[in-house]
């Protein structure tokens, strides 16, 4: 007796069908008695479950930004999900360089911070806040501010009142602060 799978998208590795599992998410290549393709994607990640939206748009996008992971001591924290060529995932941190002194700025659990916050002769304070003005910032539109200055398009925000406009986020001139353009 077949049972029908749920298509989940399409397979970075092979371009076939990704399905849901029991234990996840799996390759319709990877089923059966000689697999073609390695990927599987585990149903429960960092102890966190992960949903069918959620590896839809991993597949879709090659990445996907994430809450709610936790340690084996049950520290909770963000990660960044990328599909590799094992046919699993790589779980990390960095969104992009940073725009000031160039190392790696990571997503942590209210902000994306340098890696360089702690450097013993030159600390970087390059900080950008995940939640401004109401707006939960994107890793794409954290990437277009520190590699253009700018996000290609006006984001939707809200005022103290709940009364809502449209802004730009972008860099100040001396790179060091997020501004409202």
């Amino acid at each position: 007796m077949q049972t029908e799978s749920k298509f989940i998208g399409s397979c970075p590795l092979c371009g076939g069908n990704v399905v849901k599992t029991c234990k996840g998410y799996r390759c319709e290549h990877n089923i059966g008695e000689s697999p073609t393709c390695p990927m599987n994607i585990n149903g429960i990640i960092g102890n966190r479950k992960m949903c069918d939206e959620e590896v839809a748009t991993l597949l879709t996008k090659g990445s996907i930004m994430l809450d709610g992971f936790a340690t084996k001591e049950g520290k909770a924290f963000p990660a960044i999900l990328t599909p590799n060529t094992e046919g699993g995932l790589d779980m990390n941190a960095k969104v992009c360089d940073c725009p000031v002194c160039g190392g790696e700025l990571r997503v942590g659990s209210r902000a994306f911070n340098c890696i360089n916050y702690n450097r013993e002769n030159d600390p970087c304070t390059f900080s950008i806040w995940r939640n401004i003005g109401g707006h939960q910032l994107t890793m794409e539109e954290v990437r277009e501010i520190c590699q253009n200055g700018i996000t290609s398009g006006e984001l939707e925000m809200y005022r103290d009142n709940g009364s809502i406009y449209r802004k730009k986020l972008g860099l100040s001139p001396d790179k060091h602060q997020i501004i409202k353009i």
